[in-house]
Order: C-alpha cells, then sequence, then structure tokens
C-alpha cells in the first residue's frame, strides 16, 4: 500500500501529459527513473515506423495490391454469371436461382463489412486483410466441387462476406499511407479498383466458361486469391498508425522495464484514452451509420445516387447476355458475352486518365481557401458524371437492336463506365472530406446500402428487359438517373450550406484536419 501511495504522489507531482517520441520518452524516463511519467508515446516528425514516411514507392506498391484485393474480390463475384447456363443445366434450376448465387455474393458485401470494421480497427488491417482473404480462397473449393446447387448458394455468400475485407479495409489503408493533399492520386487508383472490377469478371472468365467449364472459373479465381493470399502474408505490412503506436509502445516499455526505469509502468500510447473495447466498436458501428443514413442528408443522398449505380453495374450481368447474346441479341457465344463487358472497362479507364483535371481543379481551391480543406470542390467534374449516365443509358437502350451495329451499345457503356467512375470516385472523397473523422461512419452507411441495391438490381433484369424489351428497360433505367442528376449539383453549390446544419461535419468546418486514424 505505501508503495502504490508513494507511486500517485509521483505522478501527481509530474506533468500532467507528455506527449513523447520514442527516443524522446526513452531520454526523458532516463533523466527521472524514479519517477511514473505520463508519457504518450507518438510518432516523430521523420518516425520510419509512420506509414506516411515510408519511402514513396513502398506507399506506392502497397496501395496498388490493396486495390487489386478490390479488384480479385469483384472477379469473384461476377464471374458466376459466365457459367450460369451450364449450371442451370446441371443442376436444373431456373435463371432466378443462377443469378442468386451473384446477388447472394454481393449481399454478404453488405454484411461482411458491417462485421469485419471494427475487428480491423481492434486487431489492425493485416489480421483482417490475412484471416477474410484465406475464407475468401478455400470457399472457391466448394463452389468449383458443388454437388448441388444449395453448396454453390451457401459458399457464396460466405465469400462474399469474407471478400468483403477490401471494401472495409483499402481505403482505410490509403489514408494511413497518405495525407489528405498527397490522396488524390491514390484515392483515384482505389476508386478505379472499385469500377474496374465487376465488369473484368465476365471479361475473364468468359472464355473458361465457354472452353472449360463453369467449375474451371472457380478453380482459376481459387489459384489467383490463394496466390494474393500469400503476398498478403509475405509482402504487405501493418498500416493502421493505432495499431503500430500499440506495438511500439509495448517495445519502448520493455526496454524501460530492461533498464529498470519506473515510467515503464506508466507510458502508454497517444490513442489510448479513446480507445474502445471490442463491444463498443460492435455497438458504433452496427448503429452510427443507419443514424447517419436517416439523419444526415449528405450521406443520405450519396447512397442512394452510390446504390443505383451499384445496382446498374450487376443488373448488367444479366442485360447484356440479352442484349448481345443468342436468341433476341446479337448472337455472341459466351466468351464473346464476356467480351462485350469491355466497354464497362474502358470507360472508367478513360476517366481515370482525366483525373489530373479534377485534382488540379480541388487544390487550386483549396490553395484560394489558405490551404484549408474545400470538399465542394471534389464534386467538380462529378456534374459532368452525372450527365453521362442517362446519355449512355438510352444510348445504349435505343441501340440494342440486332440491326445496329454490336460496337454502338458497347461505346455506350463505355460513356456510363466513365460517369460511374467519376461520381463513385467524388461522392467517396466528398464524404471523407465532410465528416473526416467520423467518414468511417458514413462511409459504412453509404456502403451498405450501395451492396444492399447491387444484390437486388440483378434479380429483376431478366424479367424487366424480357417484359419491357431492351429499348424501354434501360430507357426505364435513364429516367430514373435523370431524376439523381441533380443530386452533384446540390453538393457542389449548395454543399457547405449543407455541413453547417450538421453536427457531425459542420465541427470540420474551415479546418484543415489531417488526423490518421
Amino acid at each position: 500500500m505505501a508503495s502504490n501511495k508513494s507511486d500517485v504522489e509521483h505522478l501527481s507531482k509530474a506533468e500532467s501529459k507528455l506527449a513523447l517520441s520514442e527516443e524522446a520518452a526513452l531520454a526523458r524516463s532516463r533523466a527521472d527513473p524514479e519517477n511514473l511519467l505520463p508519457i504518450y508515446l507518438t510518432f516523430a516528425p521523420d518516425d520510419r515506423d509512420n506509414p506516411r514516411n515510408w519511402a514513396k514507392w513502398r506507399r506506392w506498391y502497397i496501395t496498388c495490391f490493396v486495390s487489386m484485393l478490390n479488384v480479385v474480390t469483384c472477379l469473384c463475384a461476377g464471374s458466376i454469371s459466365s457459367g450460369a447456363m451450364e449450371i442451370q443445366k446441371e443442376f436444373h434450376v431456373s435463371s432466378e436461382i443462377t443469378t442468386l448465387a451473384l446477388s447472394l455474393y454481393v449481399l454478404g458485401f453488405a454484411v461482411g463489412p458491417v462485421l469485419l470494421a471494427p475487428l480491423s480497427e481492434f486487431f489492425g488491417r493485416q489480421p483482417v486483410y490475412i484471416v477474410s482473404w484465406f475464407v475468401l480462397f478455400i470457399f472457391q473449393l466448394p463452389v468449383a466441387l458443388a454437388p448441388n446447387i444449395g453448396t454453390i448458394l451457401v459458399s457464396r455468400f460466405i465469400g462474399g462476406f469474407a471478400g468483403g475485407a477490401p471494401l472495409t479495409n483499402t481505403g482505410g489503408t490509403v489514408s494511413d499511407l497518405w495525407t489528405r493533399n498527397e490522396s488524390g492520386w491514390p484515392m483515384a487508383v482505389y476508386g478505379l479498383s472499385s469500377t474496374l472490377g465487376p465488369p473484368l469478371a465476365l471479361v475473364m472468365s468468359g472464355y473458361i466458361g465457354l472452353n472449360l467449364g463453369w467449375r474451371w472459373i472457380f478453380w482459376v479465381l481459387m489459384a489467383i486469391t490463394g496466390v494474393f493470399w500469400v503476398l498478403l502474408v509475405l509482402k504487405i505490412p501493418e498500416t493502421r498508425h493505432t495499431i503500430i503506436l500499440q506495438k511500439k509502445t509495448k517495445r519502448v516499455r520493455k526496454v524501460m522495464r530492461k533498464e529498470g526505469l519506473k515510467a515503464a509502468d506508466s507510458i502508454t500510447d497517444a490513442n489510448a484514452d479513446e480507445r474502445k473495447g471490442l463491444h463498443q466498436l460492435f455497438a458504433i458501428t452496427l448503429t452510427r451509420p443507419f443514424h447517419f443514413l436517416f439523419t444526415e442528408p449528405i450521406t443520405f443522398f450519396a447512397a442512394v445516387y452510390n446504390g443505383f449505380l451499384y445496382g446498374l453495374v450487376y443488373l448488367f450481368n444479366e442485360a447484356f447476355p440479352l442484349v448481345f447474346g443468342p436468341g433476341k441479341g446479337h448472337g455472341f457465344n459466351g466468351g464473346e458475352q464476356g467480351l462485350s463487358f469491355l466497354g464497362l472497362c474502358i470507360g472508367p479507364i478513360i476517366a481515370f486518365l482525366f483525373y489530373p483535371l479534377q485534382e488540379r481543379y480541388y487544390l487550386r481551391r483549396v490553395a484560394e481557401n489558405e490551404g484549408k480543406g474545400v470538399p465542394e470542390a471534389r464534386m467538380w467534374m462529378a456534374r459532368l458524371g452525372a450527365l453521362f449516365i442517362p446519355i449512355s443509358l438510352f444510348w445504349f437502350g435505343w441501340t440494342s437492336y440486332p440491326s445496329v451495329h454490336w460496337i454502338v451499345p458497347i461505346i455506350a457503356s463505355a460513356m456510363f463506365g466513365a460517369g460511374i467512375y467519376i461520381i463513385i470516385l467524388s461522392i467517396l472523397n466528398y464524404v471523407v472530406d465532410s465528416y473526416q473523422t467520423y467518414s468511417a461512419s458514413a462511409l459504412a452507411g453509404v456502403i451498405l446500402v450501395r451492396n444492399i441495391v447491387g444484390a437486388g438490381f440483378p434479380l429483376f433484369a431478366s424479367q424487366m428487359y424480357n417484359k419491357l424489351g431492351y429499348e424501354w428497360a434501360s430507357s426505364l433505367l435513364g429516367f430514373i438517373a435523370i431524376l439523381l442528376v441533380p443530386i452533384p449539383f446540390i453538393f457542389f453549390y449548395r454543399g457547405e450550406i449543407i455541413r453547417l446544419r450538421s453536427r457531425w461535419a459542420r465541427e470540420h468546418f474551415n479546418q484543415d484536419e489531417d488526423t490518421p486514424h
């Protein structure tokens, strides 16, 4: 008891808080070895343990790698569409059941991030990547060997749940590695991976399904995910700042104890006071995104627009085989139907090449605002992207006749792909810049809606296109897209007023916060 009382007295006499780097903490404790010093360990400005201080080539390598995880998990999502006809024949099921196999995977995308995000914050990004990616890898096996349709459906949902890890982690990894003013291009690469992956799935799997059979699609996916898992284990380090500081603090504490320094019992990392337990993290993850969705206009309309666009991306998995396949379409075989998705792949790449115009505009607005963030400037190019969507849908719809050369609707789909990329990237950046500290909760709501709608749209695609006709089905989607065109314009011109009315966004108004989380 006497010893504890002495420790308290020592602590009360010490400074209230010492935010020190590793070297400074050791020096301070060695200068006062008998006192409990309230040291909060932080990164030094040039700290090599801080991911933002790593070599640029290394940060770019990690950024591109985790973005490729986004692409691969989308390959796993959409590739089943290339084997849909064979699966229907082998298991004697309807087209709606094979479409359900696609939708269940995307539904897993919606559920997975909700449960994986707290684990990422508590254990770190690397363990979540490694464990969830292994589950995705291993659950390609039961699909490839499936003796019945039930095995496929269950395995697809579990695979989608695990494949949601990149959706949870990749944006956070980019934030770990780059400051906000550096993150323009890295976020552009991340955005490209999100829009390129779904259509690329059909391009990759079309001829595999045609020439080798539907089971080989999943053997190939198993090989690809297996290679990425090995690289994840061997080459991708932990990037979450709070986890790195925790490990750094343990290392420093061990050194202090070895030297007999009293501060070993009082040193903590800078985030210790804010750290939450796992049950608290789950409570926040399961409630706050819904609160943002229903009380924050920015989050609500971003989710509505994102959900509609993402739903269209997966709806086309069912619509393109109708427009370009046998019957009323252009008569393409399975491999050629896969190649028809190239337009949806090329469009985002073209938009990506024009991204410097958006970034230059944003940085100019920041300079005019004395270096402070201007979230609305992120929506500058989105106004054009919003016009691309209805134009491309009407163009695609009314050139769907077999008498019109097949390249014409594919060019329309390229415009659609460009619009999708521009809007999704703009909304992603706008939400992050607006909410900053709370951006994870806001984005969680957006992503949840996006994936639920993405799971639902394919389920009615075939019926809609067959009942309304290819031209009017696409036109209906075009009319809905017109109703959503004002959203980027409102965000660009009136977004500041909307943010000032939000208790979650207004606390960052005119601040240049760039604190990693």
